[in-house]
């Protein structure tokens, strides 16, 4: 797991979230906005005094730009979803049908 790619990633998904682009948290957090570039590409971190402003600015706790187990890769899911499937049983499995089948009907 490459730490600093996934806080790069993790940051973009939260900069969008919140609606910024990367010029306007650049200028709310006194940065280029090539710098928001950089550190979404995973290319570093942020010093210390930009982290807390980021988290200030984007109104987050520092352990939010870390939560990044979500950020899987489609192989990664695919290995946790199969090994989820081969662990359930029966009736796990009819489970997992089912609510695939429905989410799969909403599109």
């Amino acid at each position: 797991m490459d730490i600093i790619k996934n806080f790069g990633r993790r940051l973009r998904e939260i900069r969008k979230s919140k609606g910024y682009n990367q010029s306007q948290l650049a200028g709310a957090i006194g940065v280029e906005a090539n710098a928001i570039s950089q550190l979404e590409l995973g290319e570093r971190l942020p010093k210390k005094e930009n982290l807390e402003k980021l988290c200030k600015v984007l109104e987050i706790e520092p352990k939010d730009l870390f939560d990044f187990g979500h950020l899987k890769t489609k192989e990664e899911l695919l290995k946790d979803i199969t090994k989820l499937i081969e662990d359930a049983d029966l009736k796990e499995l009819q489970y997992f049908h089912k609510m695939i089948v429905a989410i799969r009907e909403m599109k």
